[in-house]
């Protein structure tokens, strides 16, 4: 696995010519291992950035390069085996194992009908260890808990070998101990990374950059200490948020109030 340079030229979305700019032009260079929040309120175009990052949505204006390589001028099994995602949602196809799962992240790298190699294999191997998961490996998923399930995503998306992992709201539904076991396995990984979170705390914790969004634009880009202050999140999220710094940690933290 190798992470890859991203950049973000003027990418904008709208579901028709006639229809107004969900996502309105954004520009962002995130470099190479990296990891970026995306951040925002409800509604303010933070899936619809990430679904024209995993090719989901093709973007009305702009491009997205991995590595100087545009991902939308690519077939898209070629594209697969760059950019990899998780979702919020989960396959429903509860009978499929563990190690069924994975294996799915293999079929990019495959040529034609031909069976998984001996080096398909041992990569499945070693993301089931890296993913804590060779205890479940032949359990079916539906026997499994929601944060042990997303854990087998983030599995299969690390045997494809992405240079990109984009990660919308992998979080959520999930308790406290699995986000953060979650959000730890992501920043062991040798794997540029874009990922959409609620939790501003968290997003400083674990992102070496944050984008904060807000109605469709991008309001802010950079470095958390920098981008989380305490005017642009009161503002973006419509709160009144007091930033406090933690003595024994020294990290900082944020507490919120609704404006009266």
């Amino acid at each position: 696995m190798s992470h890859a340079r991203l950049e973000v030229d003027t990418l904008s979305w709208r579901p028709s010519a006639k229809e107004p700019l969900i996502l309105h032009p954004t520009s962002f260079v995130l470099d190479c291992g990296r990891i970026l929040g995306v951040v925002g309120p409800n509604g303010a175009g933070k899936s619809t950035l990430l679904r024209s990052l995993y090719r989901y949505q093709t973007p009305s204006t702009g491009t997205i390069k991995v590595d100087g390589q545009d991902i939308w001028s690519m077939p898209p099994k070629a594209a697969a085996r760059i950019v990899a995602a998780v979702l919020q949602e989960q396959p429903n196809d509860f009978a499929l194992t563990v190690r069924d799962i994975v294996t799915l992240g293999r079929l990019p790298h495959r040529r034609g009908f031909a069976s998984p190699g001996q080096n398909c294999a041992d990569i499945i191997e070693s993301v089931l260890e890296k993913a804590d998961l060779l205890d479940f490996a032949d359990r079916p998923l539906g026997t499994l808990s929601g944060g042990e399930r997303q854990r087998v995503m983030m599995a299969r998306a690390l045997a494809q070998d992405p240079r990109l992992l984009v990660l919308d709201e992998p979080t959520n539904h999930l308790d406290i101990q699995h986000q953060l076991e979650l959000l730890q396995l992501v920043k062991d990984m040798d794997v540029t990374v874009v990922v959409s979170l609620h939790d501003l705390n968290m997003a400083a914790a674990f992102c070496d950059d944050i984008l904060v969004m807000e109605n469709g634009q991008m309001i802010a880009f950079g470095p958390p200490e920098h981008v989380l202050t305490e005017p642009l999140v009161s503002g973006a999220f419509r709160v009144q948020a007091q930033l406090e710094t933690l003595s024994k940690s020294q990290s900082n933290h944020f507490s919120f109030q609704l404006n009266s």
